[in-house]
């Protein structure tokens, strides 16, 4: 049976290259204030700081760029970065990965339910921006938001977050910019 990646219609050179929605980074930005986006393009990266792959942050050492770091994995190869996420935690550096839900994955039982800190379920499909930052429609899956906190590893919590929410209080944020 094909996995949810094989089985994906999008062009095999841009499954890796899919952009966050803003108002999901927003959200996110605000609880847990991000210096670097950790996997990222001069054309999309979320934070002044940002790793590319010229750089390879998983070879890296996280905290030489910020304190806490936010990445859209390539879900192609999310495990690498999910393992590197627990060793920088365990050094004091705070992660957020914005993941597919994990629907039964029994990877997902070492990497986010035994080690996490928290996941926040995202209660409503979102629609994630092409590489041109064109948004998309029909995501078969669900989204979560992966956190990894040193002092509280292990100690997963679950909440979740309606995806209108998010969205509405991206909007008033922006109505208050331009204002």
């Amino acid at each position: 049976m094909a996995s949810q990646q094989q089985a994906s219609t999008t062009p095999i050179d841009a499954r890796d290259e899919w952009r966050t929605p803003p108002f999901v980074f927003a959200w996110a930005h605000r609880r847990f204030g991000f210096g670097v986006d950790l996997a990222a393009t001069r054309e999309n990266g979320l934070c002044h700081t940002y790793v590319d792959r010229s750089v390879n942050a998983l070879e890296q050492q996280w905290s030489r760029f910020a304190n806490a770091g936010w990445c859209n994995p390539p879900y192609s190869r999310i495990d690498p970065w999910l393992q590197k996420a627990v060793a920088e935690a365990r050094d004091g550096f705070t992660s957020v990965f914005l993941v597919l839900a994990p629907n039964g994955e029994e990877r997902y039982g070492d990497l986010v339910f035994d080690v996490a800190s928290e996941v926040v379920w995202i209660t409503g499909r979102l629609a994630y921006l092409t590489p041109d930052g064109k948004p998309t429609q029909g995501n078969t899956r669900g989204s979560c938001l992966v956190v990894y906190r040193g002092h509280d590893l292990g100690n997963t919590r679950c909440r979740h977050v309606r995806r209108d929410e998010m969205l509405a209080e991206w909007k008033k944020d922006q109505e208050g910019a331009a204002a």
